[in-house]
């Protein structure tokens, strides 16, 4: 399958999303692409609630927190579910649906919230979706685990049979991390443990001191194809060894313990592994959901991420949360959402267009995010002041001054615009 070939009609993933009136959300519909979807917008814009929603397929159950609120029937007590009610009565009783999730095998389910909640003053609850399926997939959070200080590996994993094992030994630990608990590793160090192992277990038929695995030999060879694929061109890397107690990054500039990485370059290591792992052997299509993957990358690096990644994992399907307007703009092979308030406070989206999509990053900002701005707080502040000053008359001898203190504080490059703001009084701020 090509990176841009499409999903068999009768394909595991996700198809379609639809929340109203819950949480932050007024109309929330989204249709989902069958390579990549990029959902963008400000914080508590609903992006993590929405891939919340779809991790709970992947085993990373997320209770929601209630916005407490006094009510007059029941007097003393907190009763909320989000800032607004559901309207449609759910058929399981005490429930009321906020919103439907469609597979690409054509089945749905309801997504419900209890009608009530109450505690002293705050609580949590648990979707309902009694219809769910089963969806192979992986959920990657916003929270890189594989960072932190030097740790020499002491041991392997020796079950390492297969792919899942060794998925499950590295997620177990970010997993532990997620909920505030402790092992006595840190999470980069089971990445290594992990790493270690498949190249161990992985070695190729000849060693007759060790049992040949011929699955994780497959595996440790395709995480090599998938790291020259994904890392940047600019590290000229080679191959990824084991020399004891380290793991190795080879590359034409020279040899470097992973742990000496820079955090991007670990970032898209610790994506790629796990993404690997949990989609390693399977023809099926596989669905990826990726929250902020831009965090530790240099503009370079998000700007290259999803479509290398695209190239490296042709029958996955990922979905991204991203504030990044590199990311926002990485692919036209894509369906990017862009989620906002109405006038109403409620959060809606909106598909973006190809213009949008090849938009410049400066572009994005203001168009998409919202940015009305991307000018420093100090420029944007000298810039108003400057305009305030000049306002009335433009001289041509006023003009000549105005440019030469622009000038001076280097906003040259925004004359023109001042000039335009000046003629018309109406945009200058009071």
């Amino acid at each position: 399958m090509t990176a841009d070939a499409p999903y068999e009609a009768n394909s595991a993933g996700f198809s379609t999303l639809a929340l109203s009136d819950w949480r932050q959300f007024g109309d929330i519909s989204l249709a989902f692409h069958p390579r990549l979807t990029v959902l963008t917008g400000a914080n508590a814009t609903g992006k993590s609630t929405i891939l919340g929603i779809l991790a709970r397929h992947f085993d990373w159950i997320h209770p929601f927190s209630t916005s407490p609120v006094r009510t007059r029937s029941k007097s003393g007590e907190w009763i909320s579910v989000g800032r607004r009610r559901a309207k449609r009565m759910s058929r399981q009783p005490g429930w009321a649906e906020v919103g439907t999730l469609t597979y690409r095998s054509d089945k749905s389910t309801a997504i419900a919230v209890p009608l009530e909640v109450q505690a002293n003053l705050s609580s949590q609850y648990d979707l309902l979706m009694p219809d769910q399926q089963e969806v192979a997939g992986a959920f990657i959070s916003s929270h890189r685990a594989a960072s932190g200080s030097y740790s020499p590996v002491q041991s392997i994993p020796t079950a390492a049979a297969n792919a899942d094992l060794l998925f499950d030994s590295l997620t177990n630990e970010i997993r532990a991390r997620w909920a505030g608990t402790w092992t006595g590793k840190t999470p980069q160090l089971v990445l290594k443990e992990s790493i270690m192992a498949a190249a161990v277990f992985g070695s190729g038929p000849g060693h007759d001191s060790l049992s040949y695995n011929p699955t994780i030999h497959n595996l440790w060879t395709e995480f090599g194809v998938v790291l020259r694929t994904v890392l940047p061109a600019s590290l000229r890397f080679r191959r990824i060894v084991v020399r004891t107690p380290d793991v190795v990054l080879e590359t034409d500039s020279g040899d470097f313990v992973l742990d000496e990485a820079s955090g991007g370059i670990m970032s898209i290591i610790e994506m790629a592994w796990q993404i690997l792992l949990r989609s390693h052997g399977s023809s099926a299509t596989f669905t990826v959901l990726l929250d902020e993957p831009e965090n530790h990358l240099h503009p370079s690096l998000q700007r290259e991420m999803l479509p290398s990644f695209l190239r490296a994992f042709p029958q996955v399907q990922f979905i991204v949360a991203t504030h990044s307007p590199f990311v926002v703009t990485a692919t036209p092979a894509s369906t990017v959402y862009a989620l906002d308030y109405n006038e109403r406070q409620q959060v809606v989206s909106r598909v973006l267009d190809y213009s949008n999509k090849a938009a410049s990053a400066e572009e994005t900002l203001k168009n998409v995010l919202g940015l009305h701005s991307t000018a420093p707080t100090w420029a944007e502040s000298a810039y108003q002041t400057i305009l305030a000053r000049y306002a009335g008359e433009l001289s041509p001898q006023r003009l000549s001054l105005l440019r030469e203190e622009m000038t001076q504080i280097g906003l040259v490059k925004n004359f023109p615009e001042a000039v335009v703001d000046l003629a018309h009084p109406e945009n200058l701020e009071s």
